[in-house]
């Protein structure tokens, strides 16, 4: 078995803290638990790291083009390996759910989400396992992208920190496991 971890993001710096960031601290706090780093594959498109868990190969990727074109890393990769979207897990940033909470799922739509819009147009369906990290709405006046690419605050910081220690202990749960509803039960809320 083989499963593809995939945490969207921006590439660089000037974007690593950010709230858009959710699913590359994920796949970076993984990583460093797993003492592993990432090398830039520029065929696909990604940062790619691996390790194997239980006899499970376990790739770790960041895609690098842009959140917008998340999809191209995703469907080159899933390919290569002869992986399906059964084998896919994303993480991302959800605006929809306050701070810090988690929700598992296993299909639904985008939500205004471009990065999940872009992978679910290049597969052709939204059937996929996900963790989805709540980062909370914008104040009234502020807009959508500059809210997404702000940093969270010193309090949000703390309930992120706690909501990435509850992602990584769900998803070494359903990889210990492969038990989706168990999962699903632990970790949602």
């Amino acid at each position: 078995m083989t499963k593809l971890v995939v945490g969207l993001g921006n590439p660089g710096s000037k974007y690593q803290q950010t709230r858009h960031n959710v699913g590359f601290q994920l796949v970076d706090h993984v990583a460093q638990k797993e003492n592993i780093t990432f090398k830039e594959d520029r065929i696909f498109q990604a940062e790619v790291a691996s390790f194997f868990h239980r006899g499970e190969k376990i790739y770790l990727v960041k895609p690098t083009t842009f959140m917008n074109k998340s999809g191209l890393a995703v469907e080159a990769l899933l390919a290569y390996y002869g992986l399906t979207a059964e084998d896919l897990i994303l993480i991302y940033d959800d605006l929809d759910m306050a701070v810090g909470k988690v929700r598992l799922r296993t299909k639904g739509s985008a939500g205004g989400h471009n990065g999940i819009k872009h992978i679910i147009h290049l597969l052709g369906h939204s059937d996929f396992l996900r963790f989805k990290v709540g980062i909370g709405r914008p104040a009234p006046k502020q807009s959508v992208p500059n809210y997404v690419l702000g940093n969270f605050t010193a309090e949000e910081q703390i309930a992120m920190s706690e909501a990435l220690e509850r992602v990584t202990d769900g998803l070494y749960y359903y990889l210990e496991t492969s038990d989706l509803e168990a999962t699903m039960r632990h970790y949602n809320g």
